[in-house]
């Protein structure tokens, strides 16, 4: 006799599959060139672009990092890691990621290209990662310079379990979302972790994620705001979250940001916890597919500029 487990998951799968994976499967992928434009004005948002301190375009990065396999980086510094990824070595996923968004918008070479994906990460080390993808189709991986840490949670792949959590969220069925659980107690876990190389100062973490893994980032920063323990909660920044179940906060203590690219239907579900920012589209044609991936936010933070003056921000 199968469990009841078993039939919440399969049906949850049967939903998840219709909302998620026939658009995502069967729509065109396009291959986007785009030419190179000016610096996004700031007066496209009235939000500031920076985070405690962190420019979001470095945690749009460490958000497009948490898709990578970073288990063998652990302790090591993103200054090694750019070495790794200068001799094509490393997690191959990142190498081919640098190609790609090389491809569509830097339009360089691959030398000069990893130079300015690594030149505002230098000085930030992994300090940790989960990875219960097998398990509970969960994925996360903390960051740390000093005595700043963020966590960023990784959104949906093709694993079975991520599309069970997708339908508890966008179905608002909480018992089917299995990833919550693991992604508090990595929060916990990290913040312990970071305390050690904080040299006694306080830590100050910021929570990021894409998609559904924004939904996880929004929620642990519900469940933690209050909680005392060795860390200051800095801020929430998210890209493309699926917001269901959230109500914007009216008094928010630290700044939570949630930014939608232009035309992505699928983090139009609810709402998010705090402001919305949403990012021009240079592709209107791109397919639904295109306009979720977490590779169209590089047009935004990081046009094509010498590898000189991409480490400007930090």
């Amino acid at each position: 006799m199968r469990s009841p487990s078993f039939w919440k998951r399969l049906l949850a799968f049967s939903a998840a599959s219709a909302m998620l994976v026939v658009p995502f499967r069967f729509l065109t992928v396009n291959a986007i060139v785009r030419d190179p434009v000016a610096q996004p004005s700031p007066s496209l948002s009235s939000e500031s672009d920076v985070t405690a301190g962190v420019y979001d375009g470095v945690l749009m990065k460490m958000t497009d990092l948490s898709y990578m396999n970073l288990a063998d980086d652990v302790g090591m510094s993103f200054d090694a890691i750019e070495q790794e990824a200068l001799a094509h070595r490393g997690p191959q996923s990142l190498v081919q990621e640098i190609q790609r968004v090389n491809g569509m918008d830097w339009h360089t070479s691959y030398t000069q290209a990893v130079h300015a994906f690594f030149a505002d990460l230098r000085g930030w080390r992994v300090l940790a990662v989960d990875n219960q993808e097998a398990k509970a189709g969960f994925y996360a991986v903390a960051y740390q310079r000093g005595n700043e840490v963020v966590i960023s949670y990784r959104g949906t792949t093709n694993n079975v379990m991520d599309l069970v959590a997708d339908a508890g969220i966008y179905l608002s069925v909480p018992h089917m979302i299995d990833q919550l659980a693991p992604a508090k107690t990595f929060f916990a876990t990290a913040c312990a972790e970071a305390e050690q190389g904080a040299r006694g100062e306080p830590v100050h973490v910021i929570l990021t994620g894409h998609s559904m893994g924004g939904w996880l980032a929004q929620s642990v920063y519900l469940e933690e705001r209050g909680a005392p323990g060795p860390f200051v909660l800095s801020g929430v920044v998210v890209f493309n979250s699926i917001g269901t179940g959230f109500e914007p906060l009216t008094h928010a203590t630290v700044p939570v940001k949630d930014y939608h690219f232009d035309g992505d239907v699928f983090s139009r579900y609810g709402t998010s916890l705090g402001s919305v920012i949403d990012v021009p589209n240079p592709d209107p044609d791109a397919s639904v597919y295109d306009k979720h991936q977490m590779y169209e936010f590089y047009h935004y933070f990081y046009p094509a500029v010498a590898p000189s003056e991409a480490g400007q921000r930090a």
